[in-house]
């Protein structure tokens, strides 16, 4: 068997350990999900810093743009020069779009009749022809600015930016020459009513080329003069509404006018790779700071875990040590225990141990120990008692035995008178061979070898039985023994049909009787009864003897126990008889009972559960 001591140790390490063991992980994943919680709230913070510092700097290089293409807007003139064509050649080109104006047909013979009259200065110009004229002498330029209205402006050759110019049918565009043959697409996207609008986009200007651009539309807040020909060339075209008469300082419908509004559509662009470069620096950063900060995550579970292993572990020993110390002091206790019950000797039954000393949990053990201690004295003492019955039983039929062969040895006797010494040894043999027998049969029952040989049996026949052969010693001395079958079989004259031992059974009746007789008045009465009752069978004997002492009712059932203290030497039985009774019913599995009153008599009735079997044919 295991030692309590390990046994606890175990069990409590084991319990310990598995507590540790779920308030570590519990504590773990804890500590990991607030550190998790923590460096999403860090990874947002390091995300949202990236989108900030890259929005600035888009920001800043978009408004780098805008700023550059204001200062191109600010410094946008249109010239006019109308010496770059001979007025014939003007006239020919204004008799090649009357086809394209309103009432073309009835303009056309006008622009014949004044061919050769070049000088003449009432011509009229077709819309077409205007748009064209517009379109080829009207030149855009860059002039400098007007006193603090300084915007410094990048070279115009200065690699990977380009600005465009267009301006409302004034002109072709100006590009820088960064450009060289390529043009921005989209320049017309803005609607009419948009004035200083501008937006930003993104556009491939070459194959694999991605620029970023501002197109910015605004209206020009100078007047140019239409008419500006180089000095003293004639005016070619006719005065508009409007024009100023030279003669008079005056406005003049036929030699001068004002220029409508210009709508310019100033567009500036630079490449991405610097954008790109410093936003692939700030993603390279924002990257750099995410997994230091997964680094410091993972360093801050290994440290929990190692903090958590360290003080399991510490715990843990701790524990070990104090639990030997709590169990040795737990024990204590037991030890002392265990110590008083080695103290305990044939001759000193006594715990040497006080209960209340004694922990609550032992105290109804060293109750137990008191109390079996208790019974084993007691039943040493009746051992011992028993010896000194059975010397003393034993004694008296042997002092007979002796006293009658001294007796025959004396002298010589008659065959008569040998005869009759004989016989008195014969009844001295006798009393020694039944107290001999019944020490066996209890010696038996003690060791649990006299087991039941179950029969069927007529109990209201054995009864009869038992009464015939007690009956003459009943009539001896004056009494009456009658037997009362109240337990009638189903033919309403037989007894009951037990299964059982007969054996066994008829030794009980014959004790009941005998002890009866022995204990009876003279002209007494003894009564056998059978009688059913609540599924039992019950046999009563009762008598009109002498009675039992309440104190000694107790005692009637122990071995060599007699109610008469004169101990009759008479008695066959020895005091046995009574205790052969007991432990008999007890094996068949039923009880037995005492009712007395001193001198009044006694009633024993025994109970025996019925196993009732068929009776048998005659």
């Amino acid at each position: 068997m295991r030692s309590i001591r390990l046994s606890l140790l175990a069990y409590f390490l084991g319990l310990l350990a598995v507590a540790l063991g779920v308030a570590s992980v519990l504590v773990y994943q804890s500590a990991q999900r607030s550190l998790r919680e923590k460096e999403e709230v860090a990874r947002k913070l390091i995300q949202a810093k990236y989108e900030e510092k890259a929005r600035e700097k888009r920001a800043r290089q978009d408004e780098r743009l805008l700023t550059r293409a204001q200062g191109l807007a600010r410094r946008v003139v249109i010239e006019l020069y109308w010496g770059r064509f001979k007025d014939r050649e003007l006239h020919g080109l204004g008799l090649l779009t009357v086809p394209a104006s309103p009432n073309g047909h009835l303009l056309a013979p006008l622009w014949i009749a004044q061919v050769g009259k070049p000088s003449r200065r009432d011509r009229a110009f077709t819309p077409v022809a205007f748009e064209i004229y517009r379109t080829l002498l009207a030149e855009i330029k860059l002039t400098g600015l007007n006193p603090g209205d300084f915007v410094n402006l990048p070279p115009e050759s200065q690699p990977g930016e380009y600005y465009q110019i267009d301006s409302n049918g004034w002109g072709r565009s100006l590009r820088s020459a960064s450009l060289g043959k390529l043009s921005f697409p989209d320049t017309q996207l803005f609607a009419r009513g948009e004035v200083a609008f501008s937006e930003f986009d993104e556009v491939e200007l070459a194959p694999g080329r991605m620029v970023r651009r501002v197109r910015l539309k605004t209206s020009s807040a100078r007047r140019v003069p239409v008419w500006s020909p180089p000095s003293g060339s004639p005016s070619p075209l006719p005065p508009g509404p409007g024009a100023p008469d030279k003669g008079k300082g005056r406005p003049h419908s036929r030699h001068r006018s004002e220029p409508p509004p210009m709508a310019l559509v100033v567009q500036v662009a630079a490449e991405t790779d610097k954008l790109d470069a410093d936003l692939a620096t700030l993603v390279a950063s924002r990257d750099a700071d995410l997994a230091a900060l997964a680094g410091e995550t993972e360093k801050a579970l290994a440290r929990q875990r190692s903090r958590l292993l360290t003080i399991c572990g510490v715990t843990f020993a701790a524990t070990v040590l104090g639990t030997f110390w709590l169990i040795y002091v737990g024990l204590a206790p037991l030890q002392r225990l265990s110590e008083a019950v080695s103290q305990v000797s044939a001759k000193d039954f006594r715990l040497p141990i006080e209960p209340d000393r004694l922990p609550r949990e032992l105290r109804p053990i060293a109750q137990r120990l008191t109390g079996t201690l208790d019974l084993l004295k007691r039943a040493f003492a009746r051992e011992k008692q028993a010896t000194a019955d059975i010397s003393h039983e034993l004694r008296t039929p042997l002092a007979a035995l002796l006293t009658t062969t001294e007796l025959a040895l004396r002298k010589p006797r008659s065959a008569e008178q040998y005869r009759e010494l004989l016989q008195d040894c014969r009844l001295s043999a006798q009393q020694m061979h039944q107290i001999v027998e019944r020490l066996l049969t209890l010696a038996r029952l003690d060791a649990g070898v006299d087991r039941l040989r179950a029969q069927a049996v007529d109990v209201a026949a054995l009864a009869e039985q038992c009464a015939a052969v007690v009956r003459p010693l009943a009539e001896a001395r004056g009494l009456q023994l009658a037997v009362h079958n109240k337990a009638l079989g189903a033919n309403g004259h037989d007894g009951p049909r037990l299964t059982t031992d007969p054996d066994k059974l008829r030794e009980v009746l014959t004790n009941l009787l005998h002890n009866a007789i022995q204990y009876n008045k003279p002209d007494g009465a003894i009564a056998l009864t059978l009688e059913r009752h609540n599924g039992n069978l019950e046999v009563e004997v009762r008598d009109t003897g002498i009675g039992i002492a309440p104190e000694a009712r107790e005692h009637i059932f122990e071995r060599f126990y007699r109610a008469d203290p004169s101990r009759n030497t008479d008695d066959l039985h020895a005091g046995l008889g009574l205790a052969i009774v007991k432990e008999y019913v007890d094996l068949m599995g039923g009880q037995i009972t005492v009712l007395s009153e001193q001198g009044q008599g006694s009633t024993f009735r025994v109970q025996l559960p019925v196993r009732e079997t068929p009776a048998l044919p005659n």
